[in-house]
């Protein structure tokens, strides 16, 4: 017999296999839409699937074999319940999992199979958030086949953002195929579990790896703590420090379980900790839209300036249309946290592109930047920045940057955009520069906490609290701040 591969509908396959699903299958014509219209969007999905490297380094998430209809029988298992079947040859159908993109590879095995007639038909589904069906991918597996790998069988879709997909099998009506139990699992599936799965494979494998060469004692395994503040990132742990709570009212918010106010305390205590918040010390903040710092640092008697991307570059519109844009200023200036001639007196603004940083920029105590070198168009572009901004400090002077960090992979992320995912890879990269340059690199540490709440990933639209790990397409992530101290005699 020889494994056949078809694209079909499910009742394509099974002229009644679609009578209990919930929402039938679309139409794989679609009308309105060209087969070269359909043909180019599946060359595209394919190509952006070997550009991200086919998501081959998640880890596997176990399906429930039986999840989508509870209680009808299995004709391949025993483990299935005893109501009748819903469709002809029912052999199992697993719940339906988020896709944000890329190649779902689903592992079928079969322990203690038995048989030699007929096939199993293996349906991944489709489905979008409408309720819109993809036309299924099926894939005709002879039984003989099966017993040869000794039940093992993997098949794999490209699939789109924004649909969610199941895996269904169901048995010729001469098969004589009979099996244990039926175990699948997925990579490359978005729900909340393959998002966790993820997360506690990364916090056991690469988070938790030492340094190495010169990193040996930069990488540190400590609990993250903002009494002492080192090279880390958010977790709930520092946000039940009381330092946390007292520096929250410093610039006017209750605390709360959201990584933006976090990123704010640990700029503000990094810098305090390392001796650079003091009257007449020269800060330079870069991306500072329309934050409280600028506006803190003047109160506690700093000379501020203020930058962000020039109103009318194209790459500042979507920061302008949400409010996010610090354009001068008027913007800035939190009249609650420092009066008007205080503020005028002792902050400057200027447009200053992050990635071409004005050579007469320099001389600063410190430099600052939140959650913002993501944005500069590469991962190479933002330790660029990053290495840049040391030009603008005096010998000794102190740079603390926030931005996004990958707590999936270590290997695969988003590059190349108007946001990046930097890894931890990435930025043991910059530190060993920066130490080949002379700088010293505050220790890092990448403790990722260990209290429910570093548990929970909040997921788009996102809820805002807690928010300290969040969904990022189809990465888990966080707010990491590095701190870095010019060489002393440069």
């Amino acid at each position: 017999m020889v494994e056949t591969l078809s694209w079909s509908r499910h009742r394509a396959a099974h002229p009644a296999m679609t009578l209990d699903t919930p929402i039938p299958s679309a139409d794989p014509q679609q009308p309105g839409r060209s087969l070269f219209r359909r043909l180019a969007g599946q060359a595209g999905r394919w190509w952006k699937d070997i550009r991200t490297g086919s998501r081959k380094d998640e880890a596997p998430v176990t399906l429930k074999p039986f999840c989508f209809w509870p209680g009808k029988m299995s004709l391949l298992s025993d483990e299935g319940g005893t109501e009748p079947v819903p469709v002809p040859g029912y052999a199992f159908h697993t719940e339906y999992v988020p896709s944000m993109g890329g190649r779902m590879r689903f592992k079928v095995w079969l322990p203690g199979l038995t048989g030699s007639r007929g096939e199993l038909l293996l349906h991944v589904n489709g489905i979008s958030e409408e309720g819109v069906s993809l036309p299924s991918k099926v894939v005709a597996v002879p039984i003989e086949k099966l017993m040869a790998t000794d039940g093992h069988y993997d098949i794999s879709r490209l699939a789109e953002r924004g649909y969610s997909y199941a895996l269904m099998g169901t048995l010729t009506p001469d098969s004589d195929a009979r099996a244990d139990r039926i175990e699948i699992s997925l990579r490359g599936g978005d729900s909340v579990e393959a998002l966790a799965v993820r997360l506690a494979a990364a916090q056991r494998e690469f988070l938790a790896a030492p340094g190495k060469g010169p990193l040996k004692k930069i990488i540190v395994k400590r609990r993250a703590t903002l009494d002492l503040p080192m090279s880390q990132m958010c977790t709930s742990h520092q946000m039940a420090e009381p330092i946390y709570a007292q520096w929250c009212a410093r610039f006017g918010d209750p605390p709360i379980w959201h990584r933006k106010q976090w990123e704010f305390v640990f700029i503000l205590r990094a810098l305090e900790y390392y001796g650079a918040l003091r009257p007449g010390s020269r800060g330079l903040g870069f991306g500072v839209g329309n934050e409280p710092l600028s506006s803190l640092f003047a109160a506690m008697g700093c000379q501020v300036t203020a930058t962000d991307l020039a109103a009318d570059d194209d790459r500042a519109q979507v920061w302008n249309e949400t409010y996010q844009l610090g354009g001068n200023l008027r913007q800035i200036h939190r009249p609650h946290l420092c009066d008007e001639a205080a503020f005028y007196e002792r902050v400057s603004y200027r447009a200053v592109d992050m990635n071409a940083i004005p050579a007469d920029l320099t001389n600063f105590d410190f430099t600052w930047s939140s959650c913002a070198f993501e944005h500069l168009g590469s991962i190479d572009a933002g330790l660029q920045f990053f290495a840049n901004s040391l030009n603008c400090l005096k010998p000794g002077g102190i740079a603390v940057h926030t931005t996004e960090l990958n707590l999936s992979s270590n290997g695969l992320t988003l590059d190349h955009n108007d946001t990046v995912i930097f890894r931890r890879r990435d930025f043991e990269t910059l530190a060993e520069r920066l130490l080949a340059d002379g700088h010293d690199v505050i220790p890092i540490t990448f403790d990722s906490g260990d209290n429910e709440l570093d548990r929970i990933i909040d997921l788009p639209p996102y809820s805002n609290d807690p928010h300290l790990k969040l969904q990022l397409i189809r990465w888990v992530t966080t707010s990491f701040g590095m701190i870095v101290r010019k060489r002393p005699d440069s």
